[in-house]
């Protein structure tokens, strides 16, 4: 059965898009907070979410206490915590991997300032 089947996703084109998105060229690690473990890459970023690219399925609306390593082309390094939701999830073309979609629920102020920085430096370098 494909994981594609199981995994609803609610989300209309509007709320998708309600952020610019932009797609990183490096690697920036999500970690689960609770247990430490890698959870995936990202993918894309914007200021409501991200995609990861995952080994493993994660379920549907369940919320997430996340860490993020930033290590920028500039030498930046920071690590950002957030919670997320998982609002869908398709598997990725490489079998045994999935893309994965989150909404940030809890983005503290400084967090947020962090991800800003983070993303223009990402696209000053474009």
């Amino acid at each position: 059965m494909s994981t594609k089947n199981l995994i609803d996703n609610d989300w209309d084109v509007e709320e998708r898009r309600a952020y610019e998105r932009y797609s990183v060229e490096f690697y920036l690690c999500v970690y689960n907070q609770d247990d430490g473990s890698l959870v995936g890459h990202v993918v894309d970023i914007s200021l409501g979410g991200l995609q990861l690219l995952s080994e493993n399925p994660i379920a549907s609306g369940e919320e997430f206490r996340f860490r993020m390593e930033l290590s920028l082309e500039s030498g930046r390094k920071e690590s950002i915590s957030f919670q997320a939701r998982n609002v869908w999830q398709d598997e990725d073309v490489n079998l045994g991997s999935f893309n994965v979609g989150f909404e940030f629920i809890l983005l503290t102020p400084a967090a947020q300032q962090s991800l800003e920085a983070a993303i223009q430096e990402m696209t000053d370098s474009l």
